[in-house]
């Protein structure tokens, strides 16, 4: 197979410096493991500029008012970054981006979006305006958190947000290259009572350096370079008194926690683009990402362990390490050839990906004990457990396509990712239901165009696929402010469909492939006003809980699988109420709905018919003053439909949840120094009722500043 892949990428170099023509192309989509032509692809844009504004740590928290609502949160989402599926878009600042684009295509499915999750492509900016430039920004935030529990004295201290960003370019005539830099410090203030010290809020440092460069190699190729390191650090420390209450005034337990995570983050990556001959593309990659985590957990307790004049301390120490390697190869060739007012387009595009993973844990316990609450120092025991785990997988991947188009007016594509791994490569049981082949298609017709209509733009989209976990891929993300949840990164699924699942009267194919249909319409009512909805089927395998008879009068609870089907809905309208050179006012409703259905074989099970999600989006800019609104809201009954919830404390409810989830204005002012210079105020969640269920409580309120020379 290694033999096969170097023929492949050797000749692929040889072609690429072959005589040949202008290569630049943006009528695809790059979906990480193949080309969608947008023509045929629904699609909703907007631009990062739309969210320089804002304090987040996650983009996903201000994508959501934009996309689908509470269904799109960090857990939910799968990021192409520049083609590329490895890369974590946190790793970037949002003044590095140009562009988002939610792709709505099931051809997202068979190129590793999970069923339900929503795949999202990032653009980086690369061309940049001008000869050079630097670039200044930052935001300094106060951090609160909203107090929804029942205990009136818990009370939030305020801890402080910072964001700071520098970046510089240079371009000639043969070479774009710039570099950046970013310091963020992202807090999560916790609610507290006189028996809670916090010594060290949680939050967490983190570093992002990125550069690129982009150097033509004659007229017919572009060499594009980038590379990606993120350091950071997340700390917790604190102190609680008074654990558990009891009658006897010298039973008192007091603990102290330490947590510490360090993660680092590297991403490198190199793609050569050619024009071979004229209608005859070609474009080679490859890609490396290195991750690794460390979590270092202290918890020490001490108290009365049996009564007065005992007491006892346990010190329990825990290490986890996670060190994961992701190498990506990739392979894309397509013919473009036009006959007429017919358009032909077939392609070819192979990926191979190697994954290394490591992950190890140690945890110790030791306990003490003593008379003297002060001088609890006589050691009792210690114990030690430690679980080391390694895997390795290859992944090699052949997806072939062919495009058919009619005046763009009509546009079709179809194609089949082809899973070239064996059985035993896989380490797939020898008796499962082993899938190579999984078709995708893909339809549009631009009605006006096609009829003559000018007066309503109308666009039909229709698409299908077939995926199953063998297909599921992602790259490795930094954790947030979370603790007690080590390597939430995708570890524990990344490998669990290599092997059938037996369980006690209940068998379950975790190859078992499904369906994806999804269809809709843009239509454009006026230059003022579009209106445009999605519609999405599928299905998937979900986590359920089942009561199997055990012994003669009982019964045990196990973990099983169970087939699930679901729709999802979203409708937006968008207005475009003023769009002139000096003047800008954009507003947007959206609103979707996820209705899932569960057959364990114990009876259905409905979640989120009822809840509807989504937000109303406001940008303004008038001459030099300009302002951002957006809301953020659920409504309805019922329990959500996916496990990933916003907030992962908070079950389905039948609680109404609006929240005011950004807000900023500001002024651009003139000056002889600077490209550009503006200052602005902001805030994030400032504004929920009350029964709010929906973000995770804290306020943010601030000012920042973006300058350029």
């Amino acid at each position: 197979m290694y033999s096969r892949i170097t023929c492949l990428i050797t000749l692929a170099i040889c072609l690429s410096f072959s005589k040949s023509y202008s290569q630049t192309d943006t009528s695809h989509y790059d979906l990480g493991r193949l080309r969608v032509n947008k023509n045929l692809t629904q699609s909703i844009t907007i631009k990062a500029a739309d969210l320089q504004r804002q304090p987040f740590a996650n983009i996903s928290d201000a994508l959501n008012v934009w996309f689908y609502g509470i269904y799109t949160n960090s857990n939910y989402v799968v990021y192409v970054v520049d083609g590329n599926i490895i890369n974590d878009v946190n790793a970037y600042n949002i003044h590095d981006i140009e562009e988002i684009t939610l792709v709505q295509n099931a051809a997202a499915q068979v190129s590793g979006v999970s069923p339900q999750k929503q795949m999202i492509l990032i653009k980086t900016k690369r061309n940049r305006p001008g000869k050079s430039g630097i670039e200044a920004a930052g935001q300094t935030n106060l951090v609160s958190a909203r107090n929804t529990s029942n205990i009136n004295e818990l009370k939030s201290p305020t801890n402080v947000y910072h964001q700071y960003y520098l970046s510089g370019y240079k371009n000639t005539d043969i070479i774009n290259a710039g570099i950046s830099a970013t310091y963020l410090r992202d807090v999560s203030p916790t609610l507290t009572t006189q028996q809670i010290n916090i010594k060290t809020p949680l939050g967490f440092d983190r570093f992002k350096f990125n550069g690129y460069a982009d150097v033509k190699l004659g007229a017919n190729n572009t060499l594009s370079a980038t590379a990606t390191y993120v350091p950071q650090v997340t700390r917790f420390n604190y102190d609680n008194a008074n654990l558990y209450n009891s009658s006897d005034p010298n039973y008192q337990i007091q603990a102290s926690t330490a947590e510490r995570t360090k993660q680092n983050l590297f991403n490198g990556g190199l793609r050569l683009n050619s024009q071979l001959v004229k209608g005859l593309k070609n474009s080679l990659s490859a890609s490396y990402s290195h991750y690794t985590y460390n979590e270092d957990n202290n918890f020490e307790a001490a108290g009365a362990a049996v009564g007065p004049g005992n007491f006892q301390r346990t010190n329990s120490i825990s290490k986890n390490v996670d060190h994961k390697n992701v190498l990506l190869l990739r392979d894309n060739l397509s013919y473009q050839k036009t006959i007429g007012n017919f358009s032909i387009e077939p392609a070819v595009d192979f990926t191979y990906r190697h994954t290394r993973d490591s992950i190890a844990s140690i945890n110790t316990s030791t306990i003490y004990n003593g008379t003297d609450p002060l001088t609890i120092n006589q050691f009792v025991n210690s114990t030690t457990t430690t679980n080391r785990n390694y895997y390795k997988r290859k992944d090699y991947l052949l997806t072939p396509s062919l495009s058919l188009a009619f005046k763009n007016s009509i546009n079709l594509q179809g194609g089949f990712v082809t899973v070239l791994d064996s059985k035993k490569a896989l380490s797939v049981a020898n008796d499962a239901d082993f899938k190579r082949i999984f078709p995708y298609a893909s339809a549009s017709v631009n009605v006006s165009s096609l009829t003559g209509i000018s007066a309503v733009g109308i666009k039909l989209y229709g698409s299908y696929s077939k995926q199953n976990q063998l297909l599921q891929s992602d790259g490795e993300h930094l954790n947030g402010l979370t603790f007690g949840n080590a390597f939430n990164s995708p570890f524990n699924t990344e490998y669990s469909y290599l092997t059938n699942y037996y369980y006690p009267s209940v068998y379950y194919n975790m190859l078992k492939a499904f369906n994806v249909y999804a269809a809709g319409a843009d239509i454009n009512l006026s230059a003022l006003v579009s209106v445009n909805y999605n519609f999405e089927r599928g299905g998937l395998a979900v986590p359920v809980l089942y009561d199997v008879p055990y012994g003669p009068n009982g019964s045990i609870t196990i973990l099983g699988y169970a087939d699930s089907k679901y729709t999802r809905n979203r409708i937006g309208v968008n207005f475009n109420i003023i769009n002139k050179a000096s003047t800008r006012f954009i507003t947007g409703l959206n609103a979707s709905n996820i209705k899932q259905r569960i057959s364990p074989g114990i009876g259905d099970i409905a979640l989120g018919d009822k809840i509807w999600t989504g937000g109303w989006v406001n940008r303004l800019e008038i001459e030099r003053f300009f302002a951002g609104l957006d809301i953020l809201y659920k409504t309805g009954e019922g329990n959500y439909a996916n496990p990933y919830e916003a907030n992962s404390n908070v079950p389905g409810s039948n609680k109404q949840s609006f929240s005011l989830q950004n807000i900023y204005f500001g002024y651009n002012l003139k000056t002889k120094q600077f490209k550009n210079l503006e200052i602005f105020a902001n805030g994030q969640n400032i504004w929920q009722n009350k029964t709010s269920n929906i973000t995770d409580n804290r306020k943010f309120y601030g000012l920042g500043f973006k300058l350029g020379l």
